[in-house]
């Protein structure tokens, strides 16, 4: 995924334009080249995607590990099923390292089956 364009700074000054100085969303997000989605989620509450980077278990490459693991598993015929993938999430979770007691599911968050 590609990285934004535009600072944190500029995010805010984008909001501020809007909320001091009354430019709409659209034309504020024009004017400083943030994507509207962006800046109306901003706007709602909705935190940055570093802010729920912190809580995620898996790194990029291990994230990408698994969908190239579920994607080759699909083309070669077999669906994984959820509980299967949850297995594979577990197997590099352990191989981190990670406390997989601390929570009853193994997984904080996890909506398992």
């Amino acid at each position: 995924m590609p990285s934004p364009s535009y600072t944190e700074d500029q995010l805010v000054d984008t909001i501020f334009d809007i909320t001091d100085n009354g430019l709409s969303l659209s034309k504020s997000a024009q004017k400083h080249g943030i994507p509207k989605q962006t800046l109306s989620d901003r706007m709602r509450g909705k935190g940055s995607k570093e802010e729920y980077s912190r809580d995620q278990r898996l790194s990029e490459n291990e994230e990408k590990r698994l969908v190239d693991w579920i994607l080759r598993q699909e083309s070669l015929g077999y669906a994984p099923s959820h509980s299967q993938i949850r297995a594979y999430v577990v197997s590099i979770l352990s191989r981190n390292g990670e406390d997989l007691e601390a929570h009853p599911w193994g997984l904080i968050g996890w909506r398992g089956s």
